[in-house]
């Protein structure tokens, strides 16, 4: 297994290294686009945004949010459920999906001292992220609804000050995120690693500190791996560091232990996610990611420790102000079957995954964005399902999507 994993990683680094794909910057005025719509839609987003800045001024808040709708097919063609396999946020096949209403609010601290933020879904992602984080007793239909981050932050005036964040939030682990207003994966589809290798939310409270002008450190105290109601009454550990010594260099290290399991404070969960940022020169971007867990009895069969670990990269690239293209490679084990659960009979413990995906992305105008992908998933055993009862090694996926930011 471990030959196989150091294999496939050193093809993935192979692949990576000879990809020349970045990212654009979001803020940069648009150009002429032989499919702007800029004349027509253009004129909707002045509006929208003259209301907005009215209303941020009268309230003293920010305001910021999207629209994401979006379509998956998968040639395997699942169905009885129609989930794809391996997917979560775009896990429904041939279906156009209203994935979310996203609605943020913000209060910096300068004026009170104390500042909060406020984020909810409102759609596919507001049911599946409720699912995702135990706030539902049981994995089928939750209300499309659902409060993303909730939290407040303050700075401790002692030497160049504690930032202080409390409440609800999103990880710090990993390289891709829910998506933002403004701030989206390079991807439709989320990666193995974010499905799979990491968590998505915490409950608790966080403090950073700036060491150095490149060197930030974070420790803080949550209730556990996306478990806002603690289902073992003992809290996990959370730490990690912020290493940017140039424009062009950037690591972040992300350590989350504790116990996990449901009313079991014994065994242990141990993981660590490691994200290198590598800006060359403007537009190319390259983001490397190893993620690592370790958990005691947690085997598929609940009998013996389970470890899992990955490394994807992506690399994207502007090449107009409107036009964007994007790849990403991965490759994911799961020695134990601890995540994955085996294959879709459930019978193999053991298993490593992989993709590549490519997508491009067009701005039709600053804020409305489209985008088309591909993407090829394959496991060393049958886990990607087909029809109702069969299962494949491989599975192909195309998607778009229409995401529209305020």
């Amino acid at each position: 297994m471990k030959q196989r994993f150091a294999t496939l990683t050193f093809v993935l680094s192979l692949v990576i290294g000879t990809t020349g794909l970045g990212r654009a910057d979001e803020d940069k005025p648009l150009g002429p686009g032989w499919l702007s719509l800029d004349s027509s839609v253009g004129l909707l987003d002045n509006k929208i945004a003259q209301g907005k800045g009215a209303l941020e001024k009268a309230l003293g808040i920010s305001i910021g949010g999207f629209l994401d709708t979006s379509y998956t097919w998968s040639s395997n063609h699942p169905n009885s459920p129609a989930n794809i396999s391996g997917r979560y946020f775009d896990k429904d096949q041939n279906k156009i999906v209203f994935n979310n209403f996203h609605l943020m609010l913000d209060k910096p601290e300068k004026d009170w001292g104390v500042g909060f933020h406020i984020a909810g879904d409102f759609g596919r992602t507001g049911e599946l992220l409720r699912e995702a984080t135990l706030w539902g007793k049981t994995f089928h239909k939750e209300p499309s609804a659902e409060l993303r981050e909730a939290y407040v932050t303050t700075t401790i005036p002692l030497g160049e000050g504690i930032g202080v964040k409390g409440g609800l939030f999103v990880t710090t682990l990993g390289t891709e995120i829910l998506p933002n207003p403004g701030a989206y994966n390079d991807n439709i589809s989320r990666s193995f690693l974010f499905n799979y290798a990491i968590p998505l939310r915490h409950l608790g409270m966080l403090f950073t500190y700036p060491v150095l002008k490149t060197l930030t450190v974070n420790a803080g105290v949550v209730t556990g791996w996306d478990d806002p109601y603690d289902n073992n009454h003992q809290p996990s550990g959370m730490w990690g560091f912020s290493f940017t010594p140039t424009d062009q260099f950037a690591l972040t290290s992300s350590f989350i232990y504790g116990p996990e399991q449901r009313n079991n404070g014994a065994n242990k969960r141990f993981t660590m996610s490691h994200v290198a940022t590598i800006k060359p020169f403007d537009p190319l971007a390259i983001s490397l990611e190893y993620s690592f867990g370790k958990e005691d009895n947690a085997s598929l069969g609940g009998t013996r420790d389970a470890t899992w670990q990955g490394v994807a990269g992506i690399v994207s690239y502007g090449w107009t102000e409107r036009f964007t293209t994007a790849f990403r490679g991965e490759v994911f084990d799961d020695a134990d079957g601890a995540r994955l659960g085996g294959n879709f009979a459930g019978t193999h413990a053991q298993q490593t995954v992989g993709e590549i995906t490519f997508t491009g992305s067009y701005k039709f105008t600053k804020m409305l964005l489209g985008r088309l992908e591909f993407r090829q998933d394959w496991s060393d055993q049958a886990f990607f399902k087909r029809g109702s009862s069969k299962a494949d090694k491989n599975q192909s996926t195309l998607a778009a999507q229409i995401i529209y930011t305020f």
